[in-house]
């Protein structure tokens, strides 16, 4: 039972104690600084304690986006979201199940207008609050040892096309670029990349991209060191993350850069010898046929005006995404 909850308003001021309690990088005290400096939106930390023991942490920012984004409506809304303001599949809320669900109800009740609660991983489907599914983030199981191990546990078919992607793109390099090099032509693709989105979040700006650095890595496909499209990915404990990335879709149907790139990240996190390689979310289908699974994503949504909440949870289902993806089999049956 939490007994203790405080507030603070810089990630600076985030004990040890976070960091312990935090499952990824991205929830980390250090990255948390780092987007209070590059994407600032008011973000401010709860800190849940049981006696002396941090339990549970969370981190709020207020944004304005559309509410009914799912259902492609324009519906500008204020809304105070428990999550990772940069776009990332993990929660914005950290610890047990049952501190997690105390802990969302004392966010709630302080949190004036609407809260929503973001990339959960649980779906409780708690009577008090709209609840419902978000987009889902698909992973590969790395059971691999090298990358030639990982193509031929595919399918015939699937293989063929990452077969026929490299000898579309044989032309191309991938190179590993320092972030301080990040073009204005690299942050328009990501752009193209933002605006194609069906889940849109915060926009993040050109200099949060050049100012980068270690754990992350860019990587960029070339043609005659014309840049058709990159990928930032993540090197955390036991996983390997795919963050973010840019693709410039006039010649994308010409070099079958975004497939290549999708599957570099792969192969990285092969190399990597991560458990999980994590896609992230959106542009499923792509990633489910080099051998990704669905593992979904759940949101909680409150108002703290009562007859505003009442509607939330009588028209939860058009916030929820419920897109219908059909299950592919890229790897070979077990023997």
């Amino acid at each position: 039972m939490i007994t203790r909850f405080h507030r603070r308003d810089k990630a600076v001021d985030l004990t040890e104690a976070w960091d312990q309690l935090a499952g990824n990088y991205f929830q980390s005290a250090a990255f948390l600084s780092y987007l209070e400096r590059y994407n600032p939106c008011q973000q401010r930390y709860y800190l849940a304690y049981e006696d002396k023991k941090l339990v549970s942490g969370a981190v709020v920012y207020t944004l304005r986006l559309d509410l009914l984004t799912y259902l492609g409506i324009r519906s500008p809304m204020k809304i105070k979201i428990a999550g990772i303001p940069c776009s990332v599949s993990c929660p914005g809320i950290t610890g047990s199940t049952q501190h997690i669900r105390e802990h969302i109800d004392r966010i709630s009740a302080l949190e004036k207008g609407l809260v929503l609660f973001l990339n959960l991983d649980e779906n409780w489907t708690d009577p008090k609050y709209a609840s419902g599914h978000t987009l889902p983030t698909v992973l590969i199981r790395n059971r691999f040892g090298t990358w030639e191990d990982y193509l031929l546990a595919l399918r015939s078919d699937y293989r063929r096309r990452i077969n026929k992607i490299s000898r579309q793109g044989r032309e191309c390099s991938l190179v590993q670029m320092d972030f301080g090099d990040f073009s204005t032509e690299m942050y328009a693709q990501y752009l193209e990349v933002y605006k194609r989105s069906s889940g849109k979040l915060e926009k993040l700006e050109h200099d949060f991209f050049c100012n980068l650095g270690d754990p992350f890595v860019l990587t960029a496909c070339l043609h005659l060191d014309n840049v058709l499209g990159w990928t930032i990915t993540l090197r955390g404990n036991e996983d390997f993350y795919f963050f973010l990335g840019g693709v410039d879709y006039s010649l994308n149907r010409m070099y079958g850069s975004y497939f290549r790139l999708l599957a570099n990240v792969v192969r990285q996190g092969i190399e990597y010898g991560a458990d999980r390689i994590d896609l992230g979310q959106t542009a499923e289908i792509p990633k489910m046929r080099l051998g990704g699974y669905l593992e979904e994503r759940y949101m909680e949504a409150s108002h703290s005006f009562s007859p505003v909440h009442r509607v939330f949870k009588l028209f939860e289902n058009s916030l929820q995404y419920k897109r219908s993806i059909p299950s592919t089999h890229a790897f070979k049956a077990k023997s």
